[in-house]
């Protein structure tokens, strides 16, 4: 399917151009047309591929001659091999399943190969309940009613005879007419009418996952892909994880957009496409395998921990990195509270990492990796709480983390603040007493407020 294509081992190149066509292009080097009387009649596709690898296609201008890097025309008749199916976030799957050009289950019967005498048995089934359909007296009678109106209102010369059955039996109308009928522990034999759109969303993946399976096995696919779009769309978070690991066993590819901590906890690093909004026309688009500032033990440790919580960073338009809860629980409301800025408002993710093991996570924010800006929040001890040994430990026989400097981690999208102590006890200093119990009285229940009374003079700070 790529022949012809080729850069090197194991890469080729296709690409598309829309521009004006040939003769147009003439006619505006000529002189004979200017740009702003192009209409779109004006323009036309091309598909080429291969050509000389050194060459950039951002380079190109309109003007720029496929030949001029030796590049070859690809047929379509060949791509369409190539089997591609995108399914948008929001989508009518009950109306696709019953439209017979959309439909991967009429789909998935075809590529079943029904012989011709399970057909005619299938056939013979409907002609005999339809049969037996047209024989009940109860639909004889009304029928006939219908028959005398319709006499009635046409006269004798258009007088036309009425029956009441199904429509005539053939292979084509029992598939138009073939439901999915689905069962639970409550409901039997239902239409996918009466459930979510998340289940029937993966109803329909799984359909045309067969399909796909089946197409493969015949040997009519030179490949397929599934694009999806926000496959969390209506979908409860444990199915999110439990379709992306389906989507991963998959003998052929899928690529999937998402806005879901969910999904990109369970995606593997090197899976990533991110696209970051830096107030550009485009997004600036990058890989994980793209930052060279990331270490293999960089990439192991976010790969351990970027959970559900933490890749919240991904999404944000700038993120504060802190150490725990008690950061993450407070930082948004003294913030709000000392600038005037909600963080939520304000694009902020406030990450707590759980720990001090901060550099992994900077490494990620820089021109070629993350371009957000990032803060980190941290102690000055920076040493952590299982590092020191027990009464009856052996100091050399503990394996303590290496110490990271924080200050050198800073750079063009990283700034570093450390608390002259730790965040838990510099809140707590006399000068802030007054605010906390204030706040203490505002949270405590109307008819507690006396047992929450908290005299600063009780409090007693020791020096460390």
């Amino acid at each position: 399917m790529l022949h012809g294509t080729q850069l090197g081992d194991g890469r080729a190149r296709i690409f598309y151009r829309f521009r004006p066509k040939n003769l147009v292009r003439g006619e505006l080097a000529s002189g004979g047309r200017t740009a702003d009387s192009l209409t779109l009649e004006d323009f036309g596709w091309e598909l080429y591929g291969g050509g000389d690898p050194n060459i950039d296609l951002a380079d190109f201008e309109w003007d720029t001659d496929n030949d001029e890097i030796g590049a070859r025309s690809v047929g379509l008749q060949y791509l369409q091999a190539y089997r591609v199916v995108f399914l948008h976030a929001l989508r009518d799957v009950e109306g696709d399943l019953a439209d017979m050009r959309r439909s991967p289950l009429i789909r998935l019967i075809e590529a079943t190969k029904i012989g011709a005498g399970e057909q005619a048995a299938l056939i013979a089934a409907v002609k005999a309940a339809n049969d037996a359909i047209e024989k009940s007296p109860a639909i004889e009678s009304v029928a006939d009613a219908i028959d005398r109106a319709l006499k009635d209102v046409t006269g004798d010369a258009f007088a036309l005879d009425v029956d009441i059955g199904l429509s005539s039996p053939t292979f084509q109308s029992i598939l138009r007419n073939i439901r999915i009928l689905l069962s639970g522990p409550s409901l039997k034999a239902f239409e996918p009418r009466r459930n979510g759109l998340g289940m029937n969303n993966l109803l329909y993946i799984a359909i045309l996952i067969e399909q796909f399976r089946k197409r493969a096995a015949e040997g009519k696919a030179a490949g397929e892909l599934i694009l999806i779009e926000e496959p969390e769309a209506h979908l409860h978070p444990q199915l999110q994880s439990v379709l992306l690991d389906a989507l991963r066993e998959l003998p052929f590819q899928s690529i999937v957009t998402t806005h879901s901590t969910q999904v990109t906890a369970k995606a593997p690093l090197s899976s990533y496409v991110t696209m970051t909004n830096t107030g550009g026309n485009a997004p600036y688009v990058s890989t994980i395998a793209s930052n060279t500032a990331l270490t293999p033990h960089d990439i192991a440790d976010l790969e351990r921990y970027l959970d559900a919580t933490k890749s919240n960073l991904l999404f944000a338009r700038r993120v504060m990195l802190v150490e725990g809860a008690a950061e993450a629980f407070l930082l948004p409301g003294l913030i709000r509270s000392a600038m005037g800025i909600d963080v939520e408002r304000a694009g902020i993710s406030i990450v707590p990492i759980h720990g001090v093991h901060f550099g992994a996570y900077a490494r990620l924010f820089s021109a070629i990796g993350l371009p957000k800006r990032s803060a980190i929040v941290a102690d000055a001890d920076q040493e952590p709480s299982d590092a020191k040994p027990t009464d009856d430990e052996d100091q050399d026989e503990i394996d303590v983390p290496e110490k990271e400097v924080l200050t050198a981690l800073e750079g063009d999208y990283v700034k570093v603040f450390l608390g002259a102590t730790t965040f838990e006890r510099e809140i707590t200093l006399p000068e802030n007493l007054a605010m906390l119990q204030k706040r203490q009285r505002a949270l405590a229940r109307p008819g507690s407020r006396k047992s929450w009374r908290w005299p600063i003079s009780s409090v007693r700070l020791t020096k460390a």
